[in-house]
């Protein structure tokens, strides 16, 4: 693999979204990467719901787009994580990455659990008079 196959691949396994500027567009797109693969046509491809930036077509983010990495002119991983966006359709059993599935987020919960006896120990005291509001 190549050093930006490699950038994407490890951002998808550790859960990190990616700042991506594709070529011809001086702008930049934020996008959680899901999946990368090879297409229909071999061209690897990295599947991203895209959070915000630039669209071409106009779209207001978020939404789903598949990015060849051929176009990728520039990349950065970012700080940031994400969670495999299930709700939102991703599953790594997609007819299209069954060609080839170079590396896949997977759809297991949260990044962190913790045991209910921590949970409702975290965060301010609830009031003890407290009224309920509809």
């Amino acid at each position: 693999m190549k050093k930006i196959d490699k950038l994407i691949a490890q951002a998808i396994q550790d859960r990190h979204c990616l700042a991506i500027r594709y070529r011809g567009q001086e702008d930049i797109r934020v996008i959680e990467p899901h999946a990368l693969y090879l297409n229909e046509r071999d061209e690897l491809t990295v599947d991203g719901f895209q959070l915000r930036g630039f669209s071409a077509s106009g779209r207001p983010a978020p939404f789903w787009r598949p990015f060849r990495v051929k176009k990728i002119t520039a990349i950065n991983v970012l700080p940031d994580h994400f969670t495999p966006r299930v709700a939102e359709g991703y599953s790594a059993n997609k007819k299209r990455y069954q060609r080839k599935l170079l590396m896949a987020a997977e759809e297991s919960g949260m990044h962190f659990t913790y045991a209910i006896e921590e949970l409702h120990s975290m965060g301010p005291p609830k009031p003890q008079f407290a009224r309920r509001y509809f």
